[in-house]
């Protein structure tokens, strides 16, 4: 008796179900980051033995479920945003279909590569190489949305993820990928031995040379300095409700003198933690200064900024702590879109009313380095740990240790506070920085130049955290050459595809 899988359409439609639901469980909250190692298996196995058209549809479907489990958090914040269910499940498949177009492509271009490369080396290399690219092109493209790149998903395996330091995030994805290949390569050729062999000394490789670099920046730099990260919790409908107002700033006055029993040195505060625009009103401004006088120490606050022309900015202050005004300003260089500012916005303004409370905010270009003459800070903001070309540059500009300030109480009790932490982790081992994680709701957390967690935070929940960290100058590969590992992979891609045409 035939039953639905005993047809090649349902048992197609099965493995690339199956290889999305292994790859997001990869990732928080699951964390079973092992799994990514063999979840493209399921999908190789269909992509190989399809048409180019039916390769793109079972890749996009991989894509699409992989995208809708792994970011099911945007239903609930964009209804919160919108009030409307069905405007934030719209909006949410939209993205989710956008994401679901790079899996599609890649699965489009493997099934093309089986038939211009009789070496299963060549082919491994060519999706490779062409999951980098794609990875890289959704990190900047349309504004960028680096969310969930499998390199990502190893954020706890802190010996495969010391490659970050010369490849960044993409020479773990490169890693990931090649070993699928090679994986599959094994189970599906009778010879296949040397397959399974060179991916798992390919991983035994990089974590013994991870070992090596893990244990040479532990308690990595030249002077330790306590650090206390306040994480108030406020929630989401009293941040800019100016009847919280007072409430807000007395917790706020309340953390600073728990901070003060520890004696910081350096006191992170999570972005907009302050509820009003700096410099202009000046019950926030005064209190922002009384407060980092009673932390002592030198603090890192983050405020929504007006520069008195009628712009709004997001950004963070620094304090020095003797009760006087903010001697640094970064202003946010990458802006959220419908979260800080709303395209098209005469157009969609109407369904995006809660995102627009603080205005239209502007982008700023600045890499400023905060410092009190001890302490030297790159400080990115929210989304900007994103993009690791911003925290290399503070490094480029003499940021001795970085910070990034964020409020991910719009996600709630999600994965998405962790998926949002862990790209710090990865920031951390690119520069070889101390990494300082002051979040409104969470997760906040202190992160070596290692990339080992130190210290880190629940979410939904108030918390002062402190411990140490340690200040260094070294630059790191990829703090002086950036991503020049996706140009070399892009560079290969290009010649196997002239290759190709040429033969």
């Amino acid at each position: 008796m035939d039953t639905m899988f005993s047809k090649p359409i349902y048992k197609n439609i099965f493995l690339s179900v199956l290889t999305g639901v292994a790859a997001v469980l990869s990732f928080p909250k699951a964390n079973l980051f092992f799994l990514i190692w063999i979840a493209f298996i399921p999908l190789l196995i269909t992509i190989m033995r399809s048409s180019l058209k039916t390769s793109f549809l079972y890749g996009f479907l991989t894509g699409f479920v992989f995208n809708a489990f792994g970011l099911y958090w945007l239903v609930p914040m964009l209804q919160f945003n919108t009030g409307s269910y069905i405007q934030a499940f719209a909006a949410a498949c939209a993205l989710w279909a956008y994401l679901g177009l790079y899996w599609a492509l890649w699965s489009s271009f493997v099934n093309i590569s089986k038939r211009y490369f009789a070496s299963p080396w060549a082919i491994s290399v060519f999706a490779a190489c062409f999951w980098v690219v794609l990875e890289y092109a959704r990190t900047y493209f349309l504004t960028g949305f680096p969310w969930m790149l499998v390199g990502y998903s190893q954020y706890k395996f802190t010996e495969i993820i010391q490659i970050a330091e010369f490849g960044g995030v993409y020479a773990v994805s490169f890693l990931i990928i090649i070993c699928n290949m090679l994986f599959y390569f094994w189970i599906t050729n009778a010879k296949g031995n040397k397959y399974l062999f060179t991916a798992l000394l390919l991983i035994a490789a990089a974590a013994v040379f991870g070992a090596y670099r893990f244990d040479k920046f532990k308690f990595f730099g030249d002077e330790a300095f306590t650090v206390v990260v306040v994480q108030p919790n406020v929630d989401q409908y009293k941040k800019w409700d100016q009847n919280y107002k007072d409430d807000i700033l007395f917790d706020l006055e309340r953390y600073a003198f728990e901070a003060s029993e520890i004696n910081p040195d350096f006191i992170v505060w999570p972005e907009t933690a302050l509820p009003d625009f700096l410099p202009w009103d000046r019950q926030t401004y005064q209190t922002a200064k009384r407060i980092t006088k009673t932390a002592g120490g030198f603090s890192i606050m983050g405020a929504p900024y007006s520069d008195g022309t009628g712009r709004y900015f997001n950004a963070v202050f620094a304090f020095p702590g003797d009760g006087e005004g903010y001697t640094g300003i970064h202003i946010k260089n990458h802006l959220v879109p419908f979260g800080e500012y709303v395209p098209f916005q005469e157009i969609l303004s109407k369904f995006f009313g809660v995102l627009n409370q603080l205005g239209n905010f502007v982008r700023g270009k600045d890499a400023r380095v905060f410092t009190n003459n001890t302490i030297y800070a790159g400080a990115t903001l929210c989304s900007e740990n994103f993009f690791p070309d911003i925290a290399r540059r503070f490094s480029l500009n003499g940021a001795r240790v970085l910070t990034n300030h964020t409020n991910d109480a719009w996600f709630f009790d999600t994965a998405a506070p962790y998926q949002h932490f862990m790209m710090n982790v990865f920031r951390a081992v690119e520069n070889r920085k101390a990494m300082i994680v002051a979040a409104n709701s969470g997760v906040s957390g202190i992160i070596e130049a290692s990339g080992r967690i130190v210290a880190s935070t629940n979410v939904m929940k108030e918390a002062l955290i402190s411990g140490e960290f340690l200040q260094n100058d070294f630059l790191s590969f990829y703090t002086l050459h950036g991503d020049l590992f996706v140009k070399i992979c892009a560079l290969l891609l290009l010649f196997m595809m002239v290759t190709i045409l040429i033969i």
